[in-house]
């Protein structure tokens, strides 16, 4: 199955070759780094450095670096808000992930909700009004190792599974808010990011919750919510919704993408699609999670998938033409042409070892799909994130395919939970929200708050959350709205 940001080629041995660490005292650069080393690991510090607006066009502070983990190499940049008052230890934090398996989370950052974005030249940025930094500092972190400006060491194995990401960042997370930002250290935190980040944050929450069990002497990460942006969560219930969404007028559009000829074959397809992806979510083998994978792309999504391409289909937005191959969207081609700058690349201090910066990695596409975790159900993460009081909001861009509204619908309803009959007694009703000075209706929503713990009065918010008119990219669609969204969550305000 092919998934956003992802891009198969031929399957070739996952190691890393390309990149290999240079000691720090041989890189002339990196003498503008402050080195933290972690209190409780000799393996791990984090290398950061303060940049100013030439980089990146906002009058926050900003800092970018790396954490070192052993032989893997994490690149964040990381914003302080633009309202919010320093509470010694309680200012809020949001960590943005690009999906993929794969994908930069500098797409996220200059082309969606970054405190400044690409210019139409690819040459510099531009300041963005409606950057998710305006109530809440915000990381966007390479991951996992192998993307982006994140690196490994020679001969180190590219991580393939989301779990392994998912202790690598939980790593980063604890030194990051208990010795380099420590005005974090009591949040709060969300976890956000779209597309795969599906599988991502689901399984970094519960790696979160858990170790901070485990381990209540150590620095705590002080999670308090996931916010998944048409998130790959259930491929089973994302292969469903395609039906629905190239077939009916569900999506928002005037008359079905497909005819009737086209849906009556996806339609047969479908059940066969499902009972083999219910067979790998029971059995988690990779080797039948490929075949269930092999079965729902040849039945039912290559129809319209195999026709995204430069001058294609969009499979981010049905409505769209596709610009590029891949992605689609130009900016993902200036992005990478400003990175890859000299001016860019001697600014952040890229170590000698990385030669180019790339919005997608094949190879960490690759050891996913052989690792099997392309296929796998993340819901019950989602589960036990719930049943531990971590609030979750689910939001969908109407006209998006490859992570459809239609599939979301499904797998929340279809999630048990303690508030699962609660949420799926209410109907999705209108939410309004403001763009160009004027009330208008941003899509719709259900959300419930449920006291999950006995004898415990606070409540977990659940929420799934639409957007009209907006793709895969909510916040690069809808960059207004999206804000108003993002901040009513952190507030804690409802949607109607």
């Amino acid at each position: 199955m092919k998934l956003p940001f992802m891009f198969l080629g031929v399957l070739t041995p996952v190691l890393a070759s390309k990149y290999s660490q240079a000691p720090l005292f041989e890189e002339p650069s990196l003498s503008a780094f402050t080195v933290y080393q972690s209190e409780v690991s000799p393996s791990h510090s984090i290398r950061v450095k303060r940049q100013n607006a030439t980089l990146c066009d906002t009058p926050v502070d900003q800092y970018t670096g790396w954490l070192d983990v052993g032989q893997k190499h994490l690149f964040f940049w990381y914003f302080k808000a633009e309202n919010a008052a320093s509470q010694d230890s309680e200012e809020p934090l949001a960590l943005w992930l690009t999906g993929g398996p794969g994908g930069s989370s500098m797409l996220g950052m200059l082309q969606e909700l970054g405190p400044c974005l690409i210019n139409e030249h690819g040459n510099g940025t531009v300041y963005n009004p409606f950057g998710w930094n305006k109530e809440t500092a915000l990381i966007f972190v390479d991951q996992p190792a192998g993307v982006g400006f994140s690196y490994l060491d020679e001969g180190e194995l590219i991580p393939s599974n989301s779990f392994t990401s998912a202790t690598d960042m939980h790593l980063f997370l604890q030194m990051f808010v208990s010795q380099v930002f420590p005005e974090h250290k009591n949040g709060p935190l969300v976890i956000t990011g779209e597309s795969y980040a599906g599988h991502y944050l689901p399984t970094l929450g519960a790696q979160i919750v858990s170790q901070n069990i485990l381990y209540p002497k150590r620095a705590q990460v002080p999670l308090k919510s996931l916010a998944i942006g048409n998130g790959y969560v259930s491929p089973l219930d994302t292969a469903y919704g395609y039906w629905e969404t190239l077939c009916t007028t569900n999506p928002g559009v005037k008359e079905p993408v497909f005819n009737e000829t086209l849906c009556d074959i996806m339609a047969t397809n479908l059940p066969r699609c499902i009972a083999v992806a219910k067979t790998c979510y029971d059995n988690p083998d990779p080797a039948i999670c490929q075949a269930a994978s092999t079965v729902c792309w040849n039945g039912v999504i290559n129809f319209y998938d195999g026709e995204s391409y430069a001058g294609g289909r969009n499979r981010f937005d049905i409505t769209a033409p596709c610009v590029i191959d891949d992605f689609c969207y130009p900016e993902t081609a200036l992005i990478e042409d400003y990175l890859n700058l000299k001016s860019s690349f001697s600014a952040l201090g890229v170590p000698k070892v990385i030669k180019k910066f790339e919005c997608a990695s094949d190879a960490v596409g690759r050891a996913f799909q052989l690792a099997g975790d392309l296929e796998i159900t993340m819901k019950p993460q989602l589960e036990y994130l719930l049943a531990n009081q971590i609030d979750v909001l689910i939001y969908q861009g109407n006209l998006d395919l490859a992570c459809n509204t239609a599939g979301a619908k499904r797998w929340t309803a279809n999630m048990p939970w303690k508030g699962q009959s609660a949420f799926t007694s209410k109907e999705l009703k209108p939410w309004k929200s403001t763009k160009d000075g004027r009330e208008v209706v941003g899509g719709e929503f259900k959300e419930v708050n449920i006291k999950m713990v006995e004898g415990d009065e606070k409540t977990t918010r659940f929420a799934l959350v639409t957007v009209d008119r907006s793709g895969h990219m909510v916040p690069m669609d809808q960059p207004e709205i999206s804000l108003d969204m993002l901040n009513r969550w952190l507030a804690g305000k409802p949607f109607d």
